[in-house]
């Protein structure tokens, strides 16, 4: 099983709702955070930073497919998908939309860790999204 947390913009590379760091990185750009949910979102994102690999330096070995590639978690990644839920709720407590999507397959798989997925979502996919 594979989770993907999703705001309301469409991404421009993706061509779906983008994920929850594409969000993130939005509201912090947009200024307008208090400063307890900007140290928190800023304290999540550091976390991020130490325990996940960055999957789209991979989209350069395969950019045939890549280009509209999408992150999934593994549901077995528990830490990440907690920290992912408290990141989430920085964003809903700043009108943010974020959804919680659950699916068996994600597509052609380009990049695997322990934690994370990044795949080209086929039709099926992309139909949930």
């Amino acid at each position: 099983m594979f989770v993907r947390f999703v705001s309301s913009e469409i991404d421009n590379d993706s061509h779906v709702p983008a994920g929850l760091f594409c969000a993130a990185f939005d509201l912090i750009d947009d200024g307008r955070l208090s400063d307890h949910d900007y140290d928190e979102l800023a304290d999540l994102m550091r976390w991020f930073r130490l325990h996940l690999n960055g999957p789209f330096e991979h989209r350069r070995r395969k950019p045939w497919r890549a280009r509209r590639s999408i992150c999934w978690f593994k549901s077995e990644a528990h830490e990440h998908v907690k920290h992912a839920w408290r990141l989430a709720n920085v964003l809903k407590r700043n009108e943010v939309l974020v959804r919680m999507i659950k699916s068996q397959t994600v597509g052609y798989i380009i990049y695997e860790d322990s934690a994370q997925v990044l795949a080209q979502p086929s039709a099926d996919v992309r139909r949930l999204l």
